[in-house]
């Protein structure tokens, strides 16, 4: 079964530790089902296993957490939408292919608001013609996947200036607010309705 659950705004270490629970329950196989935690973030920067020193530039007090998804430095907050999916993989769907649904659930969204959004060769995540607009970083174990992705609706560009977002240099930053006048609820409404379409292709 495929849960889909809105955990409104959390503070990160909180929706790192239920992911932590979950995860451990389904890799030794007490735990069935597969779940979309969807939250939104107070402000805090995650640093991926390919993080390096030179990604990280003026953070000032705010809380970084090394943890061991893929991907370098990003940061999380007020007006990102959050999509964690702990779900048993199909058998043999590679790596590649689930970040590329991921990355689907996401283009898909945007094009109900008629933003055109797209994938760069070797880039990982969701660009638009104004910057990239969602990140991904993952972690797969025993076929239990854990993190995920994150989209950009009205968030606060300041905070990715004081980082290189996933280590990459030249391409701006964006939200959907570049495009339109947006409902924050409304995007997850629409997130939604993709998770349920694009999701039943992982499980």
């Amino acid at each position: 079964m495929l849960k889909i659950i809105d955990l409104g705004k959390t503070e990160y270490q909180e929706a790192l530790a239920l992911q932590n629970r979950i995860f451990e329950k389904k890799i030794t196989g007490k735990d069935q089902d597969n779940y979309f935690f969807i939250t939104e973030h107070y402000p805090v920067y995650t640093a991926g296993k390919t993080t390096k020193k030179e990604h990280i530039l003026n953070i000032q007090d705010l809380p970084v957490y090394y943890i061991d998804r893929g991907g370098s430095i990003t940061f999380h907050g007020t007006g990102q939408i959050v999509l964690y999916p702990i779900l048993n993989l199909k058998n043999n769907l590679s790596v590649k292919k689930y970040v590329f649904t991921l990355e689907e659930i996401i283009i898909q969204t945007l094009k109900e608001f008629r933003i055109d959004a797209y994938r760069k060769s070797k880039l990982r995540g969701v660009f638009t013609d104004k910057g990239k607009i969602a990140s991904v970083g993952v972690k797969i174990s025993k076929g239990v996947t854990k993190h995920g992705i994150s989209l950009n609706v009205s968030v606060n560009k300041d905070y990715f200036t004081r980082i290189i977002p996933c280590g990459i240099q030249h391409i701006p930053v964006c939200n959907l607010t570049d495009f339109i006048p947006i409902c924050f609820d409304l995007v997850k409404i629409k997130l939604i309705k993709h998770i349920i379409s694009e999701g039943r292709k992982l499980i």
